[in-house]
């Protein structure tokens, strides 16, 4: 079986400062860095780092930042052979603000990732795709290509996860195409039309997504873990406790490292056990794509871990 991700790749500008500031305010930072994001990016290389064949199809402009995100993906391990280069457009940008303890706050100007078309998927991603494998979306690509890679993904008998970051109004239309279903509290919430969803929540809210098509749904709630819902039933997966020094990318890290185990053959629980430690590893280093372990490195963390307990 094989990953392939359907998504965008952007380059996070991130500046770290003390505190958020309110609207018409103005605050220094304390240090400016660039790193290779993109939510499709991010997850693409966290998979591929841990091993698992990746293949990668999104767009980039033909500035100097695409070529840089390009090597980046490039140096993970993931085939970039699919990744539409467009002429005289910039690659996708995240304007990233990082406090002091770890939160973020993230604006994305699109750029060429809203050039890839539901034609370009159509006329791509059959030729990546065998039946088993698990197609990875989210929701920094048009609305429409995102629904299309789903078809495609269907009529192929791949499987499907999908996260929903950033939410957009229509995803509840596209439930019934989705096999596993990731998303964290706020997300939870927006799709059950209601406010964020707490810890004691999350069992419930997980079963009602299930109810709505998916196979699996995967809750993540950062410090607190994640709960998981299958036909199996619902289990509830605590994260270990780190020093918070980025929480950028952790998702990505999660939704990487959940596929890696899927595709290794891990049940539904094990692979989303494995998920918590990767973001919980990934919370403890700055930037996206850099925090994202190898696995040698998560494994390594994974065993630290279970010594402790």
């Amino acid at each position: 079986m094989a990953i392939v991700a359907v998504g965008s790749v952007n380059t996070d500008l991130v500046v770290k400062v003390k505190s958020f500031p309110i609207p018409g305010e103005t605050v220094y930072g304390d240090d400016f860095s660039t790193y290779a994001g993109g939510k499709g990016a991010n997850q693409a290389a966290a998979a591929a780092r841990l091993g698992s064949p990746v293949a990668m199809l999104g767009g980039v402009g033909d500035d100097g930042n695409s070529s840089e995100r390009l090597a980046d993906l490039r140096d993970a391990g993931v085939d970039i052979s699919r990744i539409l280069i467009r002429d005289q457009t910039p690659g996708g940008v995240a304007l990233i603000q990082v406090d002091d303890s770890g939160q973020n706050q993230i604006v994305i100007v699109p750029g060429a990732n809203g050039t890839v078309s539901p034609e370009d998927v159509r006329d791509a991603l059959p030729s990546l795709l065998s039946a088993g494998d698990l197609v990875l979306a989210q929701f920094e690509l048009p609305f429409d290509t995102v629904k299309a890679a789903l078809e495609v993904a269907r009529a192929a008998d791949a499987r499907t996860i999908v996260n929903t970051a950033p939410f957009v109004d229509g995803t509840d239309g596209l439930l019934p195409l989705i096999d596993i279903l990731v998303v964290n509290e706020i997300e939870a919430g927006q799709l059950l039309g209601r406010d964020p969803v707490s810890v004691d929540e999350a069992p419930s809210a997980v079963q009602q997504l299930r109810s709505t098509g998916p196979g699996i749904v995967f809750a993540t709630l950062g410090s607190a873990g994640a709960v998981i819902h299958d036909a199996s039933g619902t289990v509830t997966i605590p994260a270990p406790q780190v020093n918070v020094v980025d929480t950028t990318g952790a998702g990505d890290a999660t939704v990487g490292a959940f596929a890696t185990a899927l595709d290794d053959g891990l049940s539904t629980e094990d692979a989303a056990r494995m998920a918590v430690m990767a973001g919980s590893f990934a919370v403890q280093r700055p930037g996206a794509q850099p925090s994202q372990p190898t696995r040698r490195e998560l494994d390594a963390f994974i065993a630290e871990r279970s010594s402790d307990s």
